[in-house]
Protein backbone atom coordinates (compact mmCIF):
# COMPACT_ATOMS: atom_id res chain seq x y z
CA UNK A 1 0.00 0.00 0.00
CA UNK A 2 1.43 3.41 -0.77
CA UNK A 3 0.75 5.72 1.62
CA UNK A 4 0.29 9.52 0.66
CA UNK A 5 1.35 12.83 1.82
CA UNK A 6 -1.62 15.41 1.73
CA UNK A 7 -0.80 19.14 2.37
CA UNK A 8 -3.91 21.22 3.90
CA UNK A 9 -4.26 24.68 2.93
CA UNK A 10 -1.18 27.30 1.57
CA UNK A 11 2.31 27.37 2.59
CA UNK A 12 3.81 30.10 4.98
CA UNK A 13 6.60 31.61 3.87
CA UNK A 14 7.49 33.27 6.50
CA UNK A 15 6.24 31.95 9.80
CA UNK A 16 7.27 34.16 12.04
CA UNK A 17 5.06 37.20 9.99
CA UNK A 18 2.16 35.15 9.62
CA UNK A 19 2.69 34.83 13.79
CA UNK A 20 2.32 38.29 14.24
CA UNK A 21 -0.46 38.71 12.21
CA UNK A 22 -1.99 36.17 14.12
CA UNK A 23 -0.95 38.07 17.12
CA UNK A 24 -2.48 41.50 16.46
CA UNK A 25 -5.90 39.80 15.02
CA UNK A 26 -6.54 38.45 18.54
CA UNK A 27 -5.34 42.35 20.37
CA UNK A 28 -7.85 44.12 17.99
CA UNK A 29 -10.90 41.71 18.72
CA UNK A 30 -10.20 42.06 22.19
CA UNK A 31 -9.93 45.70 22.17
CA UNK A 32 -13.25 45.77 19.84
CA UNK A 33 -14.72 43.63 23.07
CA UNK A 34 -13.40 45.28 25.08
CA UNK A 35 -14.60 48.71 23.92
CA UNK A 36 -18.70 46.84 24.16
CA UNK A 37 -18.52 45.41 27.61
CA UNK A 38 -17.06 49.23 29.06
CA UNK A 39 -19.21 52.01 27.62
CA UNK A 40 -16.78 54.47 29.21
CA UNK A 41 -13.68 53.09 26.67
CA UNK A 42 -12.72 56.18 24.94
CA UNK A 43 -12.29 58.11 28.20
CA UNK A 44 -9.90 55.10 29.71
CA UNK A 45 -8.31 54.84 26.56
CA UNK A 46 -7.49 58.50 26.36
CA UNK A 47 -6.09 57.99 30.00
CA UNK A 48 -3.56 54.75 28.74
CA UNK A 49 -2.53 57.29 25.71
CA UNK A 50 -0.71 59.22 28.03
CA UNK A 51 1.05 56.13 29.48
CA UNK A 52 3.66 56.05 26.08
CA UNK A 53 5.55 58.58 23.47
CA UNK A 54 5.47 57.74 20.26
CA UNK A 55 9.86 57.41 18.92
CA UNK A 56 11.05 58.35 15.40
CA UNK A 57 10.18 55.19 14.26
CA UNK A 58 6.91 55.43 15.13
CA UNK A 59 6.89 52.88 18.11
CA UNK A 60 5.43 53.23 21.39
CA UNK A 61 8.11 53.89 24.50
CA UNK A 62 6.00 52.85 27.41
CA UNK A 63 6.15 55.06 30.83
CA UNK A 64 7.49 54.22 34.35
CA UNK A 65 4.73 53.77 36.84
CA UNK A 66 1.42 52.74 37.07
CA UNK A 67 0.15 54.32 33.90
CA UNK A 68 2.97 53.18 31.83
CA UNK A 69 2.35 49.55 32.99
CA UNK A 70 -1.48 49.61 32.11
CA UNK A 71 -1.10 50.89 28.75
CA UNK A 72 1.63 47.95 27.89
CA UNK A 73 -0.79 45.42 29.39
CA UNK A 74 -3.74 47.18 27.14
CA UNK A 75 -1.45 46.76 23.93
CA UNK A 76 0.11 43.73 24.77
CA UNK A 77 -3.21 41.79 25.68
CA UNK A 78 -6.03 43.87 24.36
CA UNK A 79 -7.71 44.54 27.98
CA UNK A 80 -7.31 44.79 31.24
CA UNK A 81 -8.61 42.79 34.34
CA UNK A 82 -11.29 44.48 36.19
CA UNK A 83 -8.85 45.24 38.68
CA UNK A 84 -6.92 47.37 36.54
CA UNK A 85 -10.13 49.07 34.92
CA UNK A 86 -11.03 50.26 38.67
CA UNK A 87 -7.39 51.29 39.18
CA UNK A 88 -7.83 53.63 35.84
CA UNK A 89 -11.51 54.85 36.46
CA UNK A 90 -10.11 55.74 40.28
CA UNK A 91 -7.40 57.80 38.88
CA UNK A 92 -9.60 59.59 36.16
CA UNK A 93 -11.94 60.82 39.05
CA UNK A 94 -8.70 61.87 41.07
CA UNK A 95 -7.24 63.50 38.18
CA UNK A 96 -10.82 65.26 37.07
CA UNK A 97 -11.16 66.31 40.64
CA UNK A 98 -7.81 68.19 40.50
CA UNK A 99 -8.47 69.91 37.62
CA UNK A 100 -11.79 71.09 39.00
CA UNK A 101 -10.07 71.74 41.86
CA UNK A 102 -7.62 74.07 39.76
CA UNK A 103 -10.18 75.49 37.51
CA UNK A 104 -12.19 77.18 40.70
CA UNK A 105 -8.88 78.56 42.16
CA UNK A 106 -8.26 80.27 38.99
CA UNK A 107 -11.95 81.67 38.14
CA UNK A 108 -11.08 83.26 41.77
CA UNK A 109 -8.07 84.92 40.60
CA UNK A 110 -9.39 85.46 37.26
CA UNK A 111 -12.60 87.65 39.47
CA UNK A 112 -10.17 89.21 41.56
CA UNK A 113 -7.63 90.58 38.76
CA UNK A 114 -8.24 94.70 37.92
CA UNK A 115 -6.95 96.96 35.31
CA UNK A 116 -3.98 98.51 36.45
CA UNK A 117 -3.03 102.68 35.63
CA UNK A 118 -4.80 105.23 33.64
CA UNK A 119 -4.82 104.89 30.18
CA UNK A 120 -1.71 107.77 28.66
CA UNK A 121 0.07 107.67 32.28
CA UNK A 122 3.38 106.02 32.51
CA UNK A 123 4.04 104.05 35.06
CA UNK A 124 6.53 101.74 36.55
CA UNK A 125 5.84 97.95 37.23
CA UNK A 126 7.16 95.18 38.74
CA UNK A 127 6.38 92.16 36.53
CA UNK A 128 6.58 88.16 35.86
CA UNK A 129 6.55 87.24 32.57
CA UNK A 130 4.37 84.09 32.02
CA UNK A 131 4.34 83.63 28.51
CA UNK A 132 5.52 84.94 25.39
CA UNK A 133 3.75 84.26 22.03
CA UNK A 134 6.43 84.37 19.00
CA UNK A 135 4.61 85.94 15.51
CA UNK A 136 6.84 86.55 12.25
CA UNK A 137 5.13 89.59 10.51
CA UNK A 138 6.32 91.51 7.15
CA UNK A 139 8.04 93.71 9.84
CA UNK A 140 10.03 91.27 11.20
CA UNK A 141 9.67 88.92 14.25
CA UNK A 142 7.58 90.12 17.17
CA UNK A 143 6.37 88.98 20.93
CA UNK A 144 2.86 89.00 23.05
CA UNK A 145 4.44 88.59 26.37
CA UNK A 146 2.23 88.08 28.74
CA UNK A 147 2.86 89.35 32.23
CA UNK A 148 1.48 89.47 35.81
CA UNK A 149 2.12 91.97 38.97
CA UNK A 150 2.16 90.85 42.56
CA UNK A 151 -1.26 91.05 42.30
CA UNK A 152 -1.58 88.97 39.41
CA UNK A 153 -3.10 91.48 37.16
CA UNK A 154 -2.44 90.74 33.71
CA UNK A 155 -0.38 92.88 31.58
CA UNK A 156 0.14 92.30 27.78
CA UNK A 157 2.92 94.30 25.82
CA UNK A 158 3.07 93.41 22.11
CA UNK A 159 6.24 94.40 20.16
CA UNK A 160 9.82 93.65 19.77
CA UNK A 161 11.37 96.40 22.90
CA UNK A 162 14.70 95.54 23.64
CA UNK A 163 13.32 95.81 27.49
CA UNK A 164 11.69 92.45 27.07
CA UNK A 165 12.89 90.95 24.15
CA UNK A 166 15.21 88.25 25.83
CA UNK A 167 13.24 87.84 29.00
CA UNK A 168 12.60 84.08 29.71
CA UNK A 169 9.53 82.93 31.11
CA UNK A 170 9.07 83.13 34.91
CA UNK A 171 11.59 85.76 35.06
CA UNK A 172 10.77 89.30 36.92
CA UNK A 173 11.46 92.54 35.86
CA UNK A 174 10.87 96.40 36.59
CA UNK A 175 9.56 98.20 33.58
CA UNK A 176 8.37 101.83 32.96
CA UNK A 177 5.59 102.35 30.33
CA UNK A 178 2.92 103.66 29.18
CA UNK A 179 -0.58 102.66 29.75
CA UNK A 180 -1.99 101.81 26.08
CA UNK A 181 -5.08 100.44 26.44
CA UNK A 182 -7.69 98.73 29.24
CA UNK A 183 -9.51 95.44 27.63
CA UNK A 184 -10.61 92.01 28.44
CA UNK A 185 -10.25 88.86 27.37
CA UNK A 186 -12.28 85.53 28.32
CA UNK A 187 -13.66 87.65 30.43
CA UNK A 188 -9.97 88.13 32.38
CA UNK A 189 -9.43 92.19 33.02
CA UNK A 190 -5.95 93.35 30.66
CA UNK A 191 -3.94 96.31 30.81
CA UNK A 192 -1.70 96.81 27.70
CA UNK A 193 0.95 98.86 28.07
CA UNK A 194 3.21 100.23 24.89
CA UNK A 195 6.96 101.43 24.63
CA UNK A 196 8.33 99.75 27.69
CA UNK A 197 11.99 100.86 29.10
CA UNK A 198 13.62 98.52 32.12
CA UNK A 199 14.36 100.47 35.01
Amino acid sequence: MTSRLFHIGPEIENPAAYGEAISRNIITNAKKTFSRNYPDYAEIEAFLSQGYEIDAHERKIYKDGFVGSVASAYDTYGKLTEKQVAAVRKCIIQRDARKAEWADKQAAIDAAREYVGIIGDKIVLTLVLKKVINIDTNFGPIGIFIFEDVNKNVIIYKGGCDAVWNLAEGETVTLKATVKEHGTRNGVKQTLIQRPKAV
